[in-house]
């Protein structure tokens, strides 16, 4: 038996069986007590992760990112952070300190801080094992999933359509008369493979399977030298560049300093709005995601104060044009 199960027998949302399991507020006696029912018949007890029968709040968050050198996760944090306390919480701060699915030990670190939710920046896709970590934390604190998705039905997840706006990106240059695209990347989290995907669509749609090509960027390496230096690779071979778009701003202002370097005026863009776009001439034209915050800051209350709320929500980035986005190949 697991609290969707539960939820199931007992008439009721997931949510509600969590708050009854928590000893949370807000629950209705008959409810509450159909739940309890339920779970004595069926010997069903809170997993490892519980915390106890403890309708205490703490008015603490657990915040869990990768890592925290990270310029777009550093962003994140401060958006977070800010807002937790304008609504009376403070946060505690677990990194892992790489790029890949979050394990057990992390969590049962803000568990053990009797955190009354927890909210994940980002994720890696997960085999069963991974999974299964992520049911047992949602069942006993929400558990919300800031620009990732894991497929479990307990967690909460709120992400920008990053798919669409790169093909939306592809097929606009496209009718620009761009033919020759690279799409630099950097990263294998859930995000980074919607961009990548959202490149090969828009690729697909526009026929340019010959002509344009993904260009990968080592995680750990100086992104900006890096990407820099493949562009110039490219430049020096006489391969024909119309445009460039990229998952990370970093990477893209080291396209932009190679194509200055050769005096090459062809549209950039990058993504996740950095002060890395308006530092670089000329002004990089960049993707912003950055209200999904507030939208899991919304989430996080709602839940909090005994609310049921969305468990998937996808939002649509927004183009902030700079200098860049207006060259022409």
């Amino acid at each position: 038996m697991n609290i969707k199960d539960i939820a199931k027998l007992s008439g009721v949302s997931v949510a509600t069986v969590s708050r009854v399991i928590n000893n949370q507020p807000n629950v209705r006696p008959e409810k509450r007590e159909l739940v309890l029912s339920v779970m004595a018949d069926h010997g069903y007890t809170p997993n490892i992760f519980a915390r106890g029968l403890n309708s205490k709040s703490t008015k603490s968050i657990g915040i869990l990112c990768s890592e925290l050198d990270d310029i777009n996760h550093a962003k994140i944090l401060s958006l977070l952070e800010k807002q937790l306390r304008e609504h009376g919480f403070s946060s505690f701060l677990c990194c892992s300190g790489e790029y890949r699915p979050y394990q057990r030990e992390h969590f049962e670190f803000l568990m053990a801080k009797q955190v009354d939710a927890i909210i994940e920046i980002g994720s890696s896709y997960g085999d069963a094992n991974d999974l299964e970590v992520y049911r047992e934390v949602s069942e006993q604190v929400p558990l919300i999933i800031l620009n990732g998705f894991v497929d479990v039905p307990t967690v909460y997840s709120i992400r920008c359509d990053e798919r669409s706006a790169i093909c939306n990106l592809v097929e606009e240059l496209y009718k620009r008369n761009c033919r020759h695209i690279y799409y630099l990347e950097d990263n294998t989290t859930f995000c980074a493979v919607e961009k990548r995907n959202g490149f090969l669509e828009g690729v697909n749609k526009c026929n340019l399977k010959a002509t344009s090509k993904c260009i990968t960027i080592p995680i750990y390496s100086n992104e900006i030298l890096d990407s820099q230096q493949k562009i110039e690779r490219l430049i020096r071979n006489g391969r024909r560049i119309d445009a460039i778009l990229s998952a990370d701003d970093l990477l893209a202002v080291g396209a932009l300093q190679a194509l200055n370097a050769a005096g090459l005026g062809i549209p950039v863009v990058g993504f996740n709005n950095s002060d890395f776009a308006f530092a670089c001439t000329p002004r990089l034209t960049t993707v912003d995601r950055e209200f999904l915050c507030t939208n899991a800051i919304n989430t996080l209350m709602s839940l909090l104060d005994g609310k049921d709320a969305a468990h998937h929500i996808i939002v649509s980035p927004k183009l902030i044009e700079g200098e860049t986005f207006k060259l022409q190949a």
